[in-house]
């Protein structure tokens, strides 16, 4: 991020210290009503129109080095392969034979020169998915082989992840990332590896657990200890881009300010956390906390010698699967991170961000229960809050506004506030 990035941070997080009241003229938002969390017929909206219409992460390419090599991928509700070519390039087909829809690879990860179902042998190509064998093709009555290809939906790396969109007619990638590039890129994310990872199933709605890393008004609440937060929300500088996304840098609170022997909320510098950094990023993001979100289940709270990424899957209108993957450089000589043995100095950030994350978790399923109840009529929404506004506009545009009952709709008001 260039220095007129960071200045405009830091001139938003003074003037939120210094307001009183919302901007002049920011709009007043209506409830959120609770059947977008809590009703069956919205999360089927939402299955048939906002998951296959969107990119998500699918995994790592470092994961499919060479050619042939393949990864599995279900979170969408159906079975997709992400395989690199021969070319280098990595495609994703759907991982179902064009025969009787035996699955062409069963393995969850491996390598093939060609992908053969192993039910009847059908064999395709890794570039193109094109169909090459077909045993006994004489008891087949004009089979048309050009139709009988491996299905594909879009695929494409960012930063070493893997996206992929069922949609063939989505924007590239590139355009959908559009400029909040501008956070993501100078961490060299490509070049980090897998630290760790964890998972959790939480009985509430998959937008539940987004919302809880959209906003900093929960945090002196839920993650203070003996009456003090490292953070201070009061100072929170939000942005809003396109398609959905948004940062949010937070400074550190009086205390922890003290604690790190800082002049004040605003010296920021890089600070030394005894391991590798992953790229020279400029010293906000080491004096406070600065993470961004991508459309539409995915949060990364930025370190400068790693971080996490956040990525929620609904399983059920009801039901989230909640996965944390820590990147960061591995030490030199290495090409990886052996979880079973990891540094002292990871060991601990990773006590510290699991403790964050069940301190997040603990509410999930009681509020759940609550938007399921006649208790809550409607979620009012602040100016602090209003990544969470945010994401249900992106949700409503993605489905199809027309598509989605009056009562349920969010009023789009937050176009003029977005960053290009």
């Amino acid at each position: 991020m260039d220095d007129l990035l960071v200045g405009k941070i830091k001139a938003d997080m003074a003037y939120e210290f210094a307001r009183t009241a919302p901007p002049e003229g920011f709009p007043a938002f209506h409830d959120i009503s609770t059947e977008r969390h809590a009703s069956r017929a919205f999360h089927e909206l939402e299955q048939e129109h906002l998951w296959p219409r969107t990119w998500v992460i699918a995994g790592r390419a470092e994961d499919i080095p060479e050619p042939g090599d393949y990864f599995t991928f279900g979170d969408l509700g159906v079975p997709l392969l992400i395989v690199r070519g021969t070319d280098g390039a990595v495609n994703c087909y759907y991982n179902t034979c064009q025969h009787r829809g035996a699955p062409v690879v069963r393995d969850e990860r491996g390598s093939a020169r060609r992908l053969r179902c192993q039910y009847h042998s059908w064999t395709y190509e890794v570039d193109g998915g094109t169909l090459v064998s077909v045993p006994d093709e004489r008891d087949f009555v004009d089979l048309d082989w050009e139709v009988r290809c491996l299905p594909r939906a879009k695929c494409d790396v960012y930063a070493g992840f893997v996206f992929v969109n069922r949609d063939l007619d989505a924007a590239p990638l590139a355009d959908f990332i559009g400029p909040l590039a501008e956070m993501i890129d100078p961490f060299e994310a490509a070049q980090m590896r897998e630290v760790y990872r964890e998972s959790r199933i939480i009985p509430c709605n998959w937008k539940v657990t987004a919302e809880a890393f959209l906003e900093v008004y929960h945090f002196r609440h839920i993650h203070s200890h003996d009456g003090v937060s490292v953070l201070d929300n009061r100072g929170a500088a939000m942005g809003l881009y396109p398609n959905g996304h948004s940062r949010m840098v937070t400074p550190y609170s009086k205390q922890n300010v003290q604690r790190l022997g800082l002049d004040g909320w605003d010296d920021w510098k890089q600070l030394d956390h005894g391991s590798t950094p992953t790229a020279d990023v400029s010293g906000m993001v080491d004096c406070t906390s600065t993470a961004v979100s991508i459309f539409p289940n995915v949060i990364i709270p930025f370190g400068r010698i790693g971080f996490p990424i956040n990525v929620f899957w609904p399983i059920d209108a009801h039901t989230t699967r909640l996965d944390w993957i820590y990147y960061g450089l591995p030490a030199e000589g290495t090409d990886r991170f052996d979880p079973d043995a990891l540094p002292e100095a990871w060991e601990s950030r990773k006590r510290s961000y699991d403790a964050i994350m069940a301190e997040d978790e603990m509410n999930m399923a009681p509020m759940q229960t609550s938007m399921e109840s006649p208790a809550l009529r409607g979620i009012p929404i602040n100016y602090q809050e209003r990544r969470i506004w945010h994401l249900h506009e992106q949700i409503d545009r993605t489905i199809g506004v027309e598509r989605i009952p009056e009562h349920l709709r969010m009023e789009q008001v937050l176009a003029p506030y977005l960053e290009y």
